[in-house]
């Protein structure tokens, strides 16, 4: 059972809770050169969380202390980095003495900096995978319509307010805004691609056919048709059915690097990061062989994040607090 650090009285009082939220505000503007005595602040959050939840418990008005605590732990949180590089190892060895119970966040703000640095990571992995695949698509689109009409940039605007819903999750309202884009742009492959992708998620399988079926007869090879399913199917968050697809392109033409490009980002997502790291090296080395510098770059580029992801998680732990 976990445990948080007890003053030494008996009996808590209001003054001691006031008195420890003084020594709070005092301390956390002050963090720089602290050292490891930055960990005393953790111990005066222990003594006012456990102090205001029995006087809570007893009915004692301590509405004003409970707002000072809640923006000292504001306050913590946007510190949280300088706390860390002042309480270095130290923090690990006296939450090890103490055992604390996880709703004492302040305790494991490290491993709650792990979780974002890897989300971070996470994010720019898949954003940078998004504009390498996408940028040879937009500039062939731009170099033919230079001066796009009306009804294209209306069709940008949709396709692109539908990708932002498909972030938030919100798929039944991105398929409104792709079914839109494609009845402005019918000949757009990617429109009905993603509708066919939408539909799939929303367990719609007879209209994920047909738009299946339309988006395919637009697109020159069955490998670009994959690829680019299996990327929006990443943007869903249906892994499963990017990695089929994925590795149905790679079977097609093992010898392009775009393939294993994609693939690290789906491995990476399902926390394979040894992977990951060689399908990009394979990816980078296909592409030096092709003469395309653009993707051997992004390869390369990507491979150095993943590299970053892999030591960063190896940190964060695997436990969720709650």
């Amino acid at each position: 059972m976990g445990k948080f650090f007890v003053p030494s009285t008996t009996r808590t009082s209001v003054d001691h809770v006031r008195e420890a939220l003084d020594k709070a505000e005092r301390l956390l503007p002050n963090l720089r050169g602290g050292g490891p005595q930055v960990l005393e602040l953790l111990r005066l959050f222990d003594q006012a969380a456990s102090a205001l939840a029995e006087f809570g418990a007893a009915g004692v008005d301590v509405r004003a202390e409970r707002g000072r605590f809640e923006t000292l732990e504001r306050q913590l949180r946007r510190r949280q980095n300088r706390f860390l590089a002042e309480a270095g190892a130290a923090l690990h060895e006296e939450r090890a003495a103490v055992q604390p119970d996880r709703v004492r966040w302040w305790w494991f703000l490290d491993e709650e900096v792990a979780r974002q640095r890897v989300q971070r990571l996470r994010r720019a992995l898949v954003w940078g995978l998004v504009a390498a695949l996408l940028l040879a698509g937009l500039w062939l689109l731009y170099d033919r319509f230079i001066a796009p009409p009306p009804q294209v940039r209306q069709a940008l605007q949709r396709s692109g307010s539908g990708e932002a819903l498909v972030e938030k999750g919100d798929l039944r309202a991105a398929l409104a805004e792709f079914e839109a884009a494609t009845a402005l742009t019918p000949d757009d492959p990617l429109l009905w691609m993603w509708q066919g992708v939408l539909h799939t998620e929303l367990h719609e399988p007879d209209e994920a056919r047909m738009a299946f079926e339309t988006a395919r007869g637009l697109y020159q090879t069955n490998f670009d048709f994959l690829l680019d399913r299996a990327l929006a199917y990443l943007r869903a968050k249906d892994l499963a059915a990017a990695s089929a697809d994925v590795e149905q392109a790679i079977q097609e033409r093992p010898d392009l690097g775009r393939g294993y490009y994609l693939r690290a980002s789906i491995r990476a997502e399902q926390g394979d990061y040894v992977a990951a790291v060689a399908d990009l090296e394979r990816a980078a080395d296909l592409a030096q062989a092709a003469g395309d510098a653009q993707l051997e770059a992004a390869a390369r580029v990507q491979r150095a994040m993943m590299i970053q992801l892999q030591t960063v998680q190896q940190v964060a732990p695997t436990v969720v607090s709650p």
